[in-house]
């Protein structure tokens, strides 16, 4: 997406005293695991002005010179009466600093998380706090008494949503929101949009899911007319839906038939990341979720979600050579259980040393457990290879644990239907997609043409594949066709296991596709292609895929195609 400014801040007037400021990122094309979708974002704060003035959610210090001159222009420092918090972010703390030095006046507004955050980071200055826990209100004037709802979670344990009875909009922070940039204040294409929206959920807020039910059934008996989103634009139009959704997508979490207590604590927010991308693959793989942050859970919270998983992953930075006290705490509570039939799994970052995880790892094996995965180590901020590592991380312990407990599909006589869905036969190829410095690839033989003009592809894509994180919209990707002959070959080398992040085509001879997509050279023809739409099909997402190029390599050569028994397996 080209604009001429990358960063800057638009602030539209939309309802009774109330501002949006929208500060706008064209160019940032990643947000802690969120990287698939590659359409910028907006971070969004708002101004109430009754006869007190209110910012609900400063900007973080990217913005800072661009927001505060905005900020100016709005309003008069002098009369600034309050800064409400829906979230803590280190990242705000210096935007924080600037307007207190110009309104010095100013009283911060925050849950009881939010607020110690607060105190421990001006632990120099004195800082004026009013602590909101649920049931009282801030009176702006001008009908603007405000309530606040805590909303919190392992990942934002002091979460804060601010509603406004006067102009009915509630203020949620991280909930609803969707990491794209554009002209649109409202989501008036809620429908276009609802595909950015899936996508934030999934990474954000599926591992969350009993905390995002807690926060729908809190604001359920409010009259909201609009959401005043953190990121994206501001929901209206498609607000009821949305709404259902989230209900319905955190609901699906709690029928899963493996579940998955992850453990964490996290020094510089890294920890916290990499927690946030394996639970993003235990999704896809299929599990449920319990995140716990353990800097903030009580210790029968972290007991009872390990003996009720059927699997349990640490996550622990170094510190001083040490994992902390919460981790510590942790351990100890998941030794006294000592069911050695649940499969654990240890990871984390560090700076300068990594002694937290050998400890954590020692303790385990001490103990009897087994683990699923090696232990993953990553020093200093993860990149997007390490967090599709993590992904697959995370898709892979689900299979670890399905195996474990001996779940599979049962093997059943084919029913007639079930036959007659095999006599479907396919094109048997290899998908190559990159995104980035993240690549992967898969073998299948779900496709067909779907188009004529524009020239245009099918492609069923299980849940779980690696592959499927990046085949978004605007997504590209090469279809390598094989020929008769060279299937079996390939078949047996993409039905083994693959480390996460493990390179799919070692050892077979590629080329580079315009598209910056893999080629294989021994393919009888390749395509190369952009995803257009996706559709959430049961256990597939059907993609569809418009063809941006492509080459017959082997003129002569007849298409291997893979023929099935029954419709209920490959």
């Amino acid at each position: 997406m080209s604009n001429t400014h990358p960063r800057d801040v638009q602030y539209v007037p939309i309802a009774t005293d109330t501002l949006v400021l929208r500060a706008r990122s064209w160019t940032r094309l990643r947000f802690e695991i969120e990287f698939a979708r590659a359409k910028g974002t907006t971070v969004n704060s708002y101004i109430i002005q009754g006869d007190r003035t209110a910012i609900i959610d400063p900007t973080p210090e990217t913005f800072s010179e661009i927001y505060l001159e905005a900020l100016r222009q709005c309003l008069d420092w002098s009369k600034l009466d309050y800064v409400i918090l829906g979230h803590f972010n280190p990242n705000r703390l210096a935007t924080l600093k600037i307007i207190l030095e110009r309104a010095p006046q100013v009283t911060f507004v925050s849950s009881v998380i939010g607020a110690s955050h607060l105190k421990e980071a001006f632990s120099e200055q004195e800082l004026k706090v009013l602590t909101m826990r649920g049931k009282e209100t801030l009176d702006l004037g001008k009908g603007h008494v405000l309530r606040f709802i805590p909303t919190p979670s392992p990942r934002w344990p002091e979460g804060l949503c601010t509603y406004d009875p006067q102009t009915q909009i509630l203020y949620t922070g991280k909930l609803f929101g969707s990491h794209v940039c554009g002209d649109e204040i409202f989501d008036e294409q809620w429908e276009i949009l609802y595909e950015d929206q899936r996508y934030y959920f999934d990474c954000l807020m599926a591992s969350n899911a009993p905390h995002v039910l807690a926060a729908l059934e809190k604001i359920s008996d409010l009259q909201v007319r609009m959401y005043g989103v953190g990121h994206g634009p501001l929901v209206r139009y498609g607000l009821i839906e949305l709404t259902k959704s989230y209900e319905q997508w955190s609901r699906t979490q709690a029928n899963r038939e493996i579940s998955v207590a992850l453990l964490y604590a996290s020094a510089y927010g890294n920890t916290a990341t990499l927690a946030q991308a394996i639970a993003f693959g235990l999704n896809k793989g299929g599990a449920a979720v319990q995140s716990i942050n353990c800097e903030f859970a009580e210790p029968d919270q972290i007991r009872a979600a390990v003996e009720k998983a059927d699997g349990f992953i640490i996550g622990s930075p170094t510190i001083g050579g040490h994992a902390p006290t919460p981790i510590h705490a942790a351990l100890g509570i998941v030794l006294s259980i000592a069911d050695h039939s649940k499969i654990a799994g240890v990871f984390g970052s560090y700076g300068w040393s990594g002694e937290a995880f050998d400890l954590i790892e020692g303790k385990l094996k001490e103990a009897g457990y087994k683990l699923g995965f090696e232990t993953l180590k990553v020093k200093f901020k993860p990149s997007d290879v390490i967090l599709k590592k993590c992904e697959e991380l995370g898709t892979d312990f689900v299979q670890v644990l399905k195996k474990a407990n001996k779940i599979r599909v049962p093997q059943t006589a084919a029913t007639p239907t079930e036959q007659a869905v095999g006599r479907i036969v396919g094109s048997v190829y290899v998908l190559s997609a990159k995104q980035g410095d993240v690549s992967t690839g898969m073998l299948g033989a779900w496709v067909s043409q779907a188009t004529f003009n524009p020239p245009g592809i099918t492609v069923a894509i299980s849940k779980d594949r690696a592959v499927e994180s990046l085949l978004y919209s605007g997504g590209k990707f090469v279809m390598n066709i094989l020929p008769e002959g060279k299937q079996q070959e390939y078949m047996k080398h993409f039905r083994q296991s693959f480390a996460p992040g493990e390179d799919r085509f070692a050892g077979f001879s590629t080329a580079v596709a315009d598209n910056g997509c893999t080629i294989l050279c021994d393919a009888s023809a390749y395509l190369e292609c952009t995803v257009q739409q996706r559709m959430e099909c049961g256990d597939h997402w059907v993609v569809y895929a418009t063809i941006d190029n492509g080459k017959l390599l082997q003129s002569e050569a007849v298409t291997a195609v893979h023929h099935r028994k029954t419709g209920n397996q490959y």
